[in-house]
This record gives structure tokens, sequence and C-alpha cells, in this order.
């Protein structure tokens, strides 16, 4: 008996792949059925790998050889969505991405960082002008004419994707389970079962944790710790506005910008906001769900000013302490499938094909034997990043996230006082607690606020 504990995008597709090699009656999927906090009820389900790089992304091997599998996902989404019934609708390609002057010029140099990977990986693109994407109406001071058209990048309905796939492996005889796992049942290096919130029990031969940011909360014993990357997004409905494709800018300070895809019908959703932390909030914060608004309205289509809020989406993606996946086997029948952080959907179809294999002893290829022990849950943080040049992309950052928000220094030189300040408290912080080696810049503010411990990156 396969037991998965968690039912989002990977949960899911864990047992997606366990279905064409074994009985579906051996699977079950445990898992609340309102999907509360979940990463993959407050995606946008964006399909962009290019459009989500940013300078020096590709630096290291352990990130090249995660972006060309990525590719390699990205190519398996058509037959996936065919062999598991799921609505073509649901399933867009199309990405417009947007060098816009709503923030400053890290922006510039992302847009320029992904024009040269286009390049360099021979991907199809082309230069547009973006009112080719009819959803498309900026406020004027935000109106962009640099723009690139990527016809193999795109996004999938989440919700629609996670209720049709569940329903297609409950067809296929997948059992689902309702409810919330609380701790595991182990004896002798091995994982008999799980229990559950109000008390009962489910066994297994083998046990996947693939329940996002709380996977290592259920395991105590060695493993690199995934915590909350904590995301909303909106849903905005205006009949009046028609859209093909995503639109969306790069990355900008703490991971957002701002990207808008069609929903489904009149309905449009728009991300995205990130905030590191070991607390588990409630809801959005305001201010996350104001500037999603604003960005709609003065970024997308000033139409938006009129569109009815549907509702936002809110969760919690998972996060390791050094932003890669963790993905191995934790004890002898023990697995773990976390710390995808927002690409839980790009790679469902390739974790579908390498994770059952994996659950089932079958040979790997060479690229998945090498992936997998990048991200192993025994390691330690990778941390290899200089204490200079993690304190300059600190000061960057933050300074792209005010610029984002309406910050304007007008004629004086408050803006390098900014960043002097940021690129100051970041060396303090390394200073005064005798770090050599640096962590990763989404971490800095959880440490210097106390949310985590250096401790945590040993």
């Amino acid at each position: 008996m396969f037991l998965i504990v968690g039912n989002g995008m990977v949960g899911l597709a864990i047992a997606a792949g366990l279905s064409r090699k074994v009985s579906a009656e051996q699977i079950v999927v445990v898992g609340p059925v309102g999907r509360p906090h979940s990463a993959s009820m407050a995606a946008a389900a964006m399909l962009n790998s290019f459009a989500e790089l940013e300078p020096d992304a590709l630096k290291h091997p352990r990130d090249r050889l995660k972006f060309e599998l990525s590719q390699a996902s990205a190519r398996l989404w058509g037959g996936f969505v065919e062999e598991f019934g799921i609505p073509s609708q649901f399933y867009r390609l199309g990405t417009i991405l947007l060098n816009n002057n709503a923030s400053n010029a890290y922006e510039d140099a992302a847009f320029d960082a992904i024009k040269g990977y286009l390049k360099e990986f021979d991907e199809p693109f082309e230069v547009v002008e973006p009112r080719i994407e009819t959803s498309y109406a900026p406020g004027s001071e935000y109106r962009s004419r640099n723009a690139l058209f990527l016809p193999r990048e795109g996004v999938v309905n989440p919700d629609g994707v996670v209720h049709a796939l569940q329903a297609s492996l409950e067809a296929r005889g997948v059992r689902f389970v309702d409810g919330k796992v609380t701790s595991l049942l182990k004896e002798g290096g091995r994982t008999q079962g799980v229990r559950l919130e109000d008390g009962s029990v489910l066994q297994g031969d083998r046990v996947v944790l693939a329940n996002g940011s709380s996977a290592t909360r259920l395991w105590e014993e060695t493993c690199i710790k995934v915590i909350n990357g904590v995301g909303a997004t909106i849903v905005l409905k205006n009949p009046g506005i028609k859209g093909r494709y995503v639109v969306r800018t790069p990355n900008r300070g703490g991971a957002c910008g701002i990207y808008h895809a069609p929903y489904q019908d009149d309905l449009f959703v728009v991300g995205a906001t990130n905030l590191i932390t070991t607390l588990d909030e409630e809801v959005p914060r305001a201010e996350s769900v104001a500037a999603l608004i604003n960005g709609a309205i003065n970024q997308v289509n000033h139409q938006h000013r009129s569109s009815g809020f549907v509702r936002y989406n809110f969760g919690y993606r998972p996060v390791s302490l050094d932003g890669y996946p963790v993905i191995g086997r934790l004890n002898d029948n023990t697995f773990i499938a976390s710390g995808t952080r927002r690409d839980g959907y790009h790679f469902a179809p390739w974790l579908a094909e390498h994770l059952s294999a994996l659950l089932l002893d079958q040979p790997l290829s060479a690229p998945a034997r090498e992936y997998f022990q990048y991200t192993s849950p025994q390691r330690s943080a990778f941390l290899d990043v200089s204490i200079e040049a993690c304190a300059r992309k600190y000061a960057a950052v933050k300074c792209s996230a005010l610029s984002q928000h309406g910050f304007d220094a007008g004629h004086t030189d408050a803006d390098l006082a900014i960043e002097a300040y940021y690129y100051r408290r970041a060396l303090d912080f390394f200073e005064e607690n005798n770090v050599t080696q640096s962590v990763q810049v989404d971490f800095i503010d959880a440490l210097i606020g106390g949310y985590l411990s250096l401790e945590d990156f040993a």
C-alpha cells in the first residue's frame, strides 16, 4: 500500500505516476478535502521557466540541471492533460513578458537576462508589441513597448486541474481520505502508518510526505527544514476584458512582480506576493491584496478599476532553507517530496514519472539520479554565495520592492541612501553573528526578525 500524505498538486502527481505502474487500489492519498493553506490552491500555476529567471540564476550546475528538467517537464504537460482527462481549456500556452517602468533597474537586468537565456537555449520567442494581448491596456504612466512573446510558456487553471486530476484518479480506483495527518507511527527504522487529527490511523507499506510546508514538521529526525513562503493571488471578474495569454513582468524584489492570467470565462487571476516566515498566517495581509489590485489596474488593464473582486487565494509555498527542493528517502520506507516553492505545478508531470520510479526502486535516468542527489533531505543548506554578494543583492532586492510599491526619491539621493542602509544592515547582521558564509537573500529578513535562527542552516 502506497500512502501519500498531501493532496496538493505534488501529491496528486505522485499518485498519477504510481497509477501507471501499480493497481490504483494500492494508492491512498490523505489530506483535508478543502486543502486549507495549500500552495496548490493559492497558485496561478504558471508554466514559466524562462520568465522566472534572474541574472546569474543558472550560475551553479545544480541550478542549470533543475532548469533543464523544468524544460523537460514543460514538454510533458500536453500529454499529461490528455492522459488524465484534464479539460483542455485548463491548459493554456503563450506568455507576454513585459519590461515596464513600474520598478527600478533591477527589473531591466532581469528582462535582459531572460532574453539572453532564451537565445542561449534556442527557445522560440518574438519581440512583440505588448498590445497583441487583448487584455493589456495599462495606465498611461505604466505602458510598455518592450515585450517578448514566449509561445511555449503559459499557465494551467490551478483548482480546475487539481479537481479534474483527483476525479480521474478516483475513477481509476485511487482512494482519497479527508483528514489532516498529525504524526507518523514509526518503529524500527520504518514508518508503519500515520495518525490523523480525529485519532484514526492509516497504514502503508511506503509513505510519502508531500504535504508542502508541513512536511518536515512531521519528521523530527535529520532533514533540511522547510518553511512557509506565504503567497496570495486574487481573482477579478470583468466581462469587458478579453484575455488570451499570460501577461507578466520578470521577478522583482522579493520574487514578486505582477502577472495576470486568464482563469475561466470572464475571470482573471493576478499575483504574486511572497513572505518568508515560520508563522502560520491565516489570511493575506491587506498590503498584499492592495498591491495586487493596484498592479492589475495600473500595469495590466485600467478597466480593472471596475472589475468585481471575486476572492483571494492564499497558501504556504514550501520553501527549504536553501530554496532548493527536498525530495528523497527519509528512512527504509518513507520518502519526502516538498520544497518545490513555485514549481509544484510546473514539475508535476516530471515528478509523476520519476518519483513513482523512486518509490518502486526502478532504474532512474542519469539526470534524475543527479537531481535527487541535490535534493537530498539529509543535506545541509547550500551556502555558496559570498557575504559581499549577498549584501549587495539584498540591498538591490529591497530597493526593487520599494520602487514597485510606489517609492519615489524625487530630486534627491534618497534612493542611494536607502540602498546603502540595506547593504549595511545585511553586513552588520553577518558580522555581529560571526557568519562567514551567507544565506539566500530571501531569508535575511526572517533571520533579522527572529523567525529563523542561524542554527537552522547548520
